[in-house]
């Protein structure tokens, strides 16, 4: 447990909570961090070529990732640029899709070779994460409740059955999600992100094309793809926080007395409950 300031509040955190409460400043590309030596997996040498953009290195292994149609990724990877997760090489791709995701995903979804639906939604959370979880923490502390993580994760909606992944925030009381807000990508629109407060559709926007994911028509010049991706995060963030507060202003009679056992708490979660939950590494 741990005590920190949110403005002039203090809060407590239990677990690792909410690290990053705004933007970092611009700065110099941060140097790729070795992986810690877990297994000789991490620098063993294999004989294909390394299918880093720009690598020449034929000491790759073979990527683990197998999907639901039992297709292996075809990619190879050399000591530089692998990722070693669950005790297995993987591309950086699927490997960080396997840590930035929830456990019920591992055990139970593999996602198809060339699905770039969870790497977008990644992309998409990355950007408004620490804007939404300071919001959603602030008002977890004013109502006196729990902020609830829940990572990327996948699920079949309504009658259909629509294959959908989603990340959402939440604050909790003993009883469950009070507010839950979240953004989603269904796989059969993948150019386009839904913005939700409570399941109440506030924005559809579609996904412009960026670096980190590659989804979508590039633009003619940097310039463009960065004001493409700068007003892309305003309008999302701009929904995001008027949904937020227009719950607020609507709901402010519903406030319950002070629960000293949840209040200022963050934790990362996958279960609509306010249970805690330990962060894992994304890479």
């Amino acid at each position: 447990m741990a005590a920190i300031r949110l403005g002039n509040v203090p809060v407590t955190v239990r677990g690792d909570g909410v690290r990053i409460w705004r933007r970092p400043p611009a700065g110099p590309p941060v140097a790729r961090r070795v992986p810690p030596l877990t297994s000789n997996l991490t620098w063993d040498l294999g004989d294909l070529y390394c299918s880093a953009r720009g690598c020449a290195q034929k000491t790759g292994l073979a990527c683990s990732y197998i999907d639901r149609h039992e297709r292996p990724c075809p990619t190879g990877w050399c000591p530089e640029h692998r990722y070693i997760t669950h005790g297995a090489v993987f591309c950086p791709t699927h490997g960080r899709l396997l840590d930035g995701t929830a456990d019920e995903f591992r055990e139970s979804v593999r996602v198809d070779l060339g699905n770039a639906v969870p790497v977008v939604l990644s992309w998409i959370a990355q950007e408004v994460d620490a804007e939404i979880s300071a919001t959603m923490l602030q008002l977890a502390v004013e109502w006196h409740q729990a902020l609830v993580l829940d990572p990327v994760h996948f699920a079949l909606v309504g009658p259909r059955r629509v294959r959908t992944w989603e990340r959402a925030w939440k604050i909790c009381e003993n009883l469950g999600p009070t507010l839950r807000v979240s953004i989603v990508v269904e796989e059969a629109e993948p150019g386009i992100v839904e913005a939700r407060i409570n399941a109440r559709p506030v924005l559809r926007i579609l996904v412009p094309w960026h670096e980190s994911h590659g989804f979508g028509e590039r633009p003619a010049s940097a310039e463009a793809a960065a004001a493409a991706a700068r007003n892309f995060r305003e309008r999302l963030l701009a929904a995001l926080t008027r949904g937020i507060g227009e719950w607020r202003r609507d709901n402010l009679g519903n406030r319950e007395i002070e629960d000293a056992s949840l209040t200022g708490m963050a934790w990362h979660g996958s279960a609509d409950s306010a249970a805690p939950w330990t962060s894992r590494h994304r890479g």
